[in-house]
């Protein structure tokens, strides 16, 4: 075999492993947000933390992260409702990215969230979680 033509069988298998994980991501993603939400109503902010991905925990302390969630808890109360929003899958370097936005109903407000997740195989890990929201704000 040519070092051309085994060149190309790589590149393919490669296309094919991250096609893969773009086509699971988004499903992956919105099982992640369901778990995120039930840990959140829980209180179990630092283990969301602990499973989030290497660049979550870049981007933020685990104290920071852990702030954060307990201000949307204290302000907002727990996760009631969600409807999803709009969502985007980039695959870059053997790298597959999933954003999705939810409108999220609370016990006492609402907001939009924002989460992205790394997807690997069979699993994702949160990439980063932000949340807008006018209710949380005014309280």
């Amino acid at each position: 075999m040519s070092l051309r033509t085994l060149l190309a069988l790589l590149l393919v298998l490669i296309s094919l492993s991250s096609c893969k994980d773009m086509t699971k991501g988004k499903d992956l993603a919105e099982t992640a947000i369901v778990d995120f939400h039930l840990k959140f109503n829980e209180g179990k902010f630092k283990e969301l933390y602990a499973a989030g991905h290497p660049d979550l925990k870049a981007a933020a302390t685990e104290e920071d992260f852990v702030k954060l969630l307990e201000a949307v808890s204290r302000k907002l109360g727990k996760q009631v409702k969600s409807t999803a929003g709009g969502w985007r899958i980039n695959s870059f370097n053997l790298k597959t990215s999933v954003s999705l936005s939810q409108t999220t109903e609370f016990e006492q407000g609402k907001g939009t969230e924002s989460f992205s997740y790394i997807v690997s195989g069979d699993s994702c890990q949160l990439q980063s979680y932000h949340i807008d929201s006018k209710d949380m704000l005014l309280k």
